[in-house]
């Protein structure tokens, strides 16, 4: 839940905890005055985890590089005519891109 600030005209600023789906309070819970929402100046936001920076994920072109060379010798093999080596290389490259 977050949590919400508040001025109070008698008391002072307040914080409280709130549904985001429940109204804005109108009376201060200490003096009953009338109190108005603010803006917060200050959030804190905690990234925890893998995946939230751009260094964490490779992008698409670079997934596509690697397949494109795994490729480049899977052709190598068939043209040089040795098929137990493409069949072989071929099986490998398969592997790698299903991991990817």
């Amino acid at each position: 839940m977050p949590i919400y600030e508040y001025r109070c005209q008698n008391c002072g600023e307040f914080e409280r905890m709130q549904k985001i789906s429940e109204e804005p309070l109108k009376n201060c819970p200490n003096c009953k005055g009338e109190v108005q929402r603010l803006v917060s100046r200050s959030v804190g936001i905690a990234f925890k985890g893998p995946g939230f920076y751009k260094t964490d994920h490779g992008t698409a072109k670079d997934r596509a590089r690697k397949i494109n060379k795994e490729r480049q010798k899977d052709n190598e093999a068939i043209l040089d005519g040795d098929i137990k080596s493409y069949v072989k290389q071929s099986e490998e490259t398969t592997r790698k891109i299903q991991e990817a």
